[in-house]
């Protein structure tokens, strides 16, 4: 292949973008978050619809980024960090699938509906831990790979509330791409629910989803000694710790959160 003949880069796309999408962009709008975009969707037309979208979902979901009261911010949000610290998900820095793939890591049962948290407070955190995957360009490129282990999970660990709200935000407004989800030990009413939650997604997203029954099949996808200890992998993992290194970089002004991309009126 000749060079003259390979597509151009997301960098190269990002003058054309910003044209495309004039006053849409606020000048203040980074490079790096306008690669989000580009990465997620590599054509100007498409990145900017998507942008777009973004931008609209904001307007009309301001309780996640743009609430003057509660900012998506750890270091000024004590239930966001208590919510955050309670390992529902986590998503260390360098957890990385077999084919490159960022990592999700879902434990529902760490989810206890009755202290407190809302239904908003957790699609705040789920979201929050999102913008931070985001940040790192090997998500940006080969997407996420999600695994939920659902051990140990009953009915006050649910709620029909924070799959219905979390769609709305990522399908078509987030720049994020969910290669494969597998979600394990499902138990059976968790099962009833998916099948409803699942009619929100799109058919190409629902046929990323698989129900396993053994973590032999997460170590094909994932490398065993990048997992938990619980999962038979050497990984320890302590959240509090990842929350305290994210406060910091929230007050040093190194975070490139998707914040930026809408200023309300």
């Amino acid at each position: 292949t000749s060079l003259s003949s390979l597509p151009p880069s997301p960098e190269q796309l990002l003058p054309a973008l910003r044209a495309e999408l004039g006053d849409a962009v606020p000048a203040s709008v980074s490079d790096a978050n306008l690669l989000k975009f580009i990465r997620w969707k590599p054509s100007v037309e498409r990145a900017g619809e998507r942008f777009r979208a973004h931008v609209k979902w904001r307007a009309e979901a301001p309780f996640v980024f743009d609430d003057p009261k509660k900012p998506l911010l750890a270091s000024e949000d004590d239930d966001l960090k208590r919510v955050l610290e309670s390992d529902v998900i986590i998503a260390p820095d360098d957890m990385v699938s077999k084919s490159g793939s960022a990592v999700l890591l879902g434990r529902l049962r760490n989810n206890d509906m009755s202290d407190g948290r809302t239904v908003e407070g957790v699609v705040r955190m789920l979201l929050y831990t999102l913008d931070r995957i985001l940040e790192r360009p090997h998500a940006q490129e080969n997407g996420i790979v999600i695994f939920h282990d659902m051990n140990g999970v009953t009915k006050n660990n649910v709620h029909l509330g924070i799959p219905k709200l979390l769609m709305h935000a990522v399908i078509g407004h987030f720049p994020v791409r969910i290669s494969a989800a597998y979600v394990l030990n499902a138990p059976i009413f968790f099962r009833g629910i998916f099948s409803i939650v699942s009619l929100l997604m799109p058919a190409k997203l629902r046929k990323r989803f698989h129900f396993i029954n053994s973590i032999e099949e997460i170590y094909e996808v994932i490398d065993k000694d990048q997992l938990l200890e619980e999962h038979g992998g050497k990984r320890v993992h302590d959240s509090s710790e990842w929350v305290s290194l994210q406060m910091e970089r929230e007050k040093n002004g190194s975070i490139c959160s998707l914040k930026e991309c809408f200023q309300p009126v």
